[in-house]
C-alpha cells in the first residue's frame, strides 16, 4: 500500500502595515493582503510614545493572547481582577475561553513603549482553562552557538505554559551567524523581525517583515549582530 502523501511545504513573506484605527501599531496580520492564519488570529507590533490609544480596552473570547514587552513599561489590567506592570522582557499570557476584557497602556518614564502581541484561537478540543493569567519577568537568554541568544517565552522550556499549544521564543544575534530551530510536525510558524535584518531559509527579512511557514521540520535563520526576531508556532487547525 502506498504511503500517505506528505503535505507540501508552505513559505510566504508578508510585511506589517500601520493600522488605520491605531497609527501607533503595526500589524503583520490580519491585513488587506494577509487575513488571519488560523489558528493564528493576529500578530502585531505596538510602538507608542504616549499612553496608547485603547483606554477602554478590548475583549477576547476562545483565544489565547501573548504580550511580550520589547521596550519601556506597560500597565496591564483585565476585568478578572489581574493587574501588573510589565517591564522590558516581561511575558504575559492570557487564556480567555470566556469573554474577557483587558487593556495595555504604556507607562512613563521613557520616550516610548513597544510590545509584540500574538493572538491564537483556542481549539474546542483542547481543555484550556476558562480563564488564566500568567506573567514572567525577563526569561534569561541562553547562548546557542557563538552567534545567537535564545529566550524561551512560551512553551515546555519557558516560564509560561500555553493551553493551546502555542510556543514562542526570541532569538537575538550578538554576532553574525546562523541559528537553526527544530519545529514539530503539523504546526504553523511565524518568524518576525523587530530589530535589524536577516534571512529565514535564505529569504531576506527586514524590520517589520515576517515569514509564514507550514509543514517545515526546522527553521534556519541567518542574521547580523543586533538582529532580534520572534519565532512563534502553534498546532495547525484541523481541516
Amino acid at each position: 500500500m502506498a504511503g500517505a502523501e506528505e503535505p507540501s511545504r508552505e513559505f510566504r513573506v508578508t510585511s506589517s502595515r500601520i493600522e488605520l484605527d491605531d497609527v501607533s501599531g503595526r500589524v503583520l496580520f490580519p491585513s488587506p493582503l494577509q487575513g488571519p492564519w488560523l489558528p493564528f488570529q493576529r500578530f502585531a507590533d505596538t510602538l507608542t510614545t504616549g499612553g496608547g490609544d485603547d483606554p477602554e480596552g478590548h475583549t477576547h473570547r476562545e483565544e489565547e493572547v501573548l504580550n511580550y514587552v520589547i521596550e519601556g513599561r506597560v500597565d496591564y489590567e483585565d476585568d478578572a481582577g489581574h493587574r501588573s506592570v510589565l517591564e522590558p522582557g516581561s511575558v504575559e499570557l492570557l487564556t480567555a475561553r470566556e469573554e474577557t476584557r483587558h487593556k495595555l497602556m504604556g507607562l512613563a518614564p521613557g520616550p516610548r513603549t513597544r510590545w509584540a502581541s500574538v493572538v491564537v484561537r483556542c481549539p474546542a478540543s483542547i481543555g484550556a482553562p476558562a480563564h488564566r493569567f500568567q506573567v514572567a519577568s525577563g526569561p534569561t537568554p541562553i547562548p546557542s552557538g557563538e552567534a545567537a541568544l535564545v529566550r524561551f517565552l512560551v512553551g515546555p522550556d519557558a516560564p509560561v505554559a500555553s493551553g493551546c499549544g502555542l510556543e514562542c521564543i526570541e532569538i537575538g544575534f550578538r554576532a553574525h551567524g546562523r541559528y537553526v530551530c527544530p519545529v514539530g510536525g503539523r504546526r504553523r510558524v511565524v518568524a518576525y523581525v523587530f530589530e535589524g535584518s536577516g534571512s529565514v531559509d535564505d529569504q531576506l527579512l527586514e524590520v517589520g517583515v515576517g515569514a509564514l511557514m507550514e509543514n517545515v521540520t526546522k527553521v534556519s535563520i541567518q542574521a547580523k549582530s543586533g538582529t532580534r526576531l520572534l519565532l512563534a508556532s502553534v498546532p495547525r487547525t484541523p481541516a
